[in-house]
């Protein structure tokens, strides 16, 4: 292992590392290099990592990244981490990652999605970890790794043929609507549960003079629309594809979602799929004017300014708001409201959260070797313990990924109240054209520019041919369980 200022290891783990140099390996991991001249289990050597972070909007997640590393480092004499920043533009930075996994310029350790890390394990990119974490964590309690992750979540990390692991996850999302509860009080109204109740509160604030939510749906990235329409297709729809879950982790992943598209299950000029369409029209008189050229800072500033009643967001932008100098009332969270039958014959008349899925995720690109390989490995160990979890908690607003550590109480309005999606295609990450589609095309329709059954087949189209390239792309078909049978 690496040299400790403080003993971190149990004498199980040192005696079983002693096994491990003995017999020959180094690490289990075969992107290790046994004839480096070091191990797991030395420490004369001195390692220079470069870790990169998507880079933070604001200063102060900078500091506590490079608190985190202050703190692993003053734990090892013998490692140096040079922090370093990736673009955290989606475009950009696939661009970068792959450029730099392509071409071995990228840094030791890198920022990822959890479905890039599918894809880059599939092209040899990057590292797979699966054995690693079925050692202990000595930032853990040298509790085994893999078992001091929400079981779910890790799952979800698991590449959907082959199983293997080729990253970690620190965080997962929950999306919530900010209240304003000045305004709440002023017009006596009540946290509205179901969607009746919510569009009955808008309809109060906008009689009163108040606009009722700023909503921000000027690009695909403002994530408004999408989390809307995520949230209730799911309601509408997600059990209809149930069966399509092969590895039952209640998540349908790129293979299974291609399945359910060849197969039928999912046709988006069904009503089953758009019904949310409507509901989306009408849900658009309450929001403010030029939503359609409104971005996510825009409305996220109208709120705080107090000219807006409601706004969503994600606990990931929950210190901006509750340290913005612009506010001047007090302010609560709720989960956007649930569909009942009134909406739709199909509704749930439940909550499905868009959270629970992993982010905040890093990997190790496959050029890292020998005992930088070894001290990235330890390094991930160390991320993702309690120790940072309740610094990332406390101080970036993070809801740890790991099992039975309690949320800090500044997300405690973060709970999650419904069930996890099940399907969620729309993502950039699974289909970008069609991610840009319905936003793109959903302004047109917002604005009465187009009919809706012009949006629902222009929607069909891209989702069509998107997967049957997917399918094509990967060699998935019905005859070999789409990717799920050798």
């Amino acid at each position: 292992m690496f040299k400790k200022k403080n003993a971190l290891l149990s004498t199980g783990l040192v005696l079983s590392m002693g096994v491990a140099l003995l017999s020959g390996c180094a690490s289990g991991n075969s992107n290790s290099n046994p004839d480096s001249g070091s191990s797991a289990g030395t420490a004369a050597k001195s390692v220079n990592l470069t870790f990169a972070v998507e880079t933070p909007k604001d200063e102060e997640t900078k500091q506590v990244w490079q608190e985190i590393v202050d703190g692993y480092t003053s734990k090892h004499d013998n490692v140096k981490i040079k922090l370093d920043y990736a673009p955290n533009d989606g475009d950009s930075f696939r661009t970068w990652l792959t450029t730099g996994l392509i071409g071995g310029t990228s840094p030791d350790i890198i920022p990822s999605r959890y479905t890039w890390t599918h894809e880059d394990l599939n092209k040899d990119l990057i590292v797979d970890l699966s054995s690693e974490y079925d050692k202990p964590n000595p930032y853990a309690g040298n509790k085994v790794w893999k078992d001091t992750f929400t079981p779910s979540i890790l799952n979800e990390m698991k590449n959907p043929t082959s199983g293997s692991i080729a990253g970690i996850t620190l965080q997962t999302l929950s999306i919530r609507v900010f209240y304003n509860q000045d305004l709440f009080k002023k017009n006596n109204l009540a946290i509205p549960k179901t969607w009746t109740e919510f569009l009955d509160v808008q309809s109060k604030l906008k009689a009163a003079g108040v606009t009722p939510f700023a909503f921000a749906n000027s690009k695909p990235g403002d994530n408004h629309y999408l989390w809307a329409v995520n949230m209730m297709t799911n309601q509408i729809a997600a059990e209809k594809v149930r069966s399509y879950d092969f590895n039952n982790n209640r998540q349908l992943e790129l293979n299974e979602i291609a399945a359910s598209v060849d197969e039928g299950a999912v046709n988006l000029e069904s009503a089953d799929w758009t019904g949310y369409m409507p509901i989306m029209k009408e849900w658009s008189q309450y929001w403010a004017k030029g939503y359609n050229a409104m971005n996510g800072d825009a409305a996220k500033e109208m709120f705080l300014r107090g000219d807006a009643a409601m706004v969503m967001a994600g606990n990931f932008e929950l210190k901006t708001i509750q340290d913005s100098k612009a506010r001047n009332f007090e302010y609560g969270t709720f989960a956007l409201p649930y569909l009942t039958k009134d909406q739709n014959p199909n509704a749930a008349e439940k909550n499905y959260e868009l959270g629970g899925y992993p982010d905040l995720v890093f990997a190790i690109p496959k050029k890292v070797t020998g005992d930088k390989y070894e001290a990235a490995v330890d390094f991930f160990m160390y991320l993702s313990s309690p120790e940072v979890a309740t610094i990332m908690g406390n101080k970036m607003y993070v809801a740890t990924t790991l099992a039975n550590v309690d949320l800090p109480a500044n997300l405690s309005g973060f709970q999650f109240v419904g069930d996890r999606i099940l399907v969620n295609f729309y993502a950039a990450h699974i289909d970008k054209k069609l991610n840009e589609d319905l936003v793109k095309i959903g302004q047109l329709y917002l604005e009465g520019t187009i009919t809706e059954e012009k949006y629902k087949a222009e929607l069909q189209k891209t989702l069509k041919a998107d997967m049957t390239t997917v399918l094509k792309t990967n060699g998935w078909n019905k005859e070999n369980g789409y990717g799920t049978k050798q």
